[in-house]
């Protein structure tokens, strides 16, 4: 069976941008992963992962240079690239989100949409069943959604899996989903490390989009964090209705 873990960046009101990503592989894939990653954070005297202290030389990470972390990085990609599948990373912009949501048909009734977490959320399950890397494998040996717990919106988007796989008959594909703490598998902590660069990324790009003053380069970071691995991303900035079939 594949597993897929998630984790998410930006639901603070702050930040224009939600990001839900992580990685997707077979399970003992996972179990190599994990088992290789944890020597290296033993070695490191890292307990977790958390993406906002790396960035912010904070916590366990305290006193390392830049090229220490970046090291520790790449050593952790090295890992990915012998063990798991494929990438994925969905982000929304909130403020055109909210405003679509917020739209009523007809000058009368409030729209009915879910969260923009659970949105990107949607489609990163949508990838998975119809991605030409992964989505065969998908639909014949199944596959597990992991989130990280906490979230206020994790109900929602619990609600929606199960209403897709209850709607198109896909009980034999969506397997199951679950939610843990990120202390509890590196797997959850790598999604947090993808999640947390990938909006920051999201932010940067739009922001060279609107501001013809600044000028967008990805993040030295993010460039180690996908070496080696298949990646799919995607900011949406504009939502609109499907057409009526």
């Amino acid at each position: 069976m594949l597993v897929c873990y998630l984790d998410d960046s930006g639901k603070d009101p702050q930040n224009p941008i939600i990001t839900v990503a992580g990685y997707i592989a077979r399970d003992d894939a996972w179990q190599a992963f994990a088992s290789e990653v944890e020597r290296l954070c033993t070695e490191k005297h890292v307990p977790v992962i958390h993406a906002k202290e790396l960035h912010d030389t904070d916590g366990c990470f305290k006193d390392w240079t830049r090229l220490q972390k970046q090291a520790f990085v790449a050593k952790i990609g090295q890992a990915s690239s012998r063990h798991l599948m494929m990438g994925l990373s969905m982000s929304a912009l909130k403020g055109s989100y909210q405003e679509h949501a917020m739209y009523r048909a007809g000058g009368s009734a409030p729209r009915r949409t879910v969260t923009s977490y659970t949105f990107c959320f949607q489609v990163i399950v949508d990838w998975i069943l119809r991605d030409i890397r992964i989505g065969r494998a998908a639909n014949t040996e199944g596959v597990a959604l992991v989130l990280e717990c906490g979230h206020e919106n994790n109900p929602e988007a619990e609600k929606e899996f199960y209403w897709v796989r209850e709607h198109y008959n896909l009980q034999s594909v969506l397997r199951s989903i679950s939610f843990v703490p990120k202390d509890s598998c590196r797997a959850i902590q790598l999604a947090d490390l993808i999640a947390f660069y990938s909006r920051r990324d999201g932010v940067a790009f739009l922001r060279a989009q609107t501001d013809k003053s600044e000028t967008y380069e990805m993040d030295s970071m993010l460039k180690i964090i996908l070496e080696g691995v298949p990646h799919r991303g995607f900011v949406a900035t504009g939502f609109h209705d499907r057409p009526p079939p």
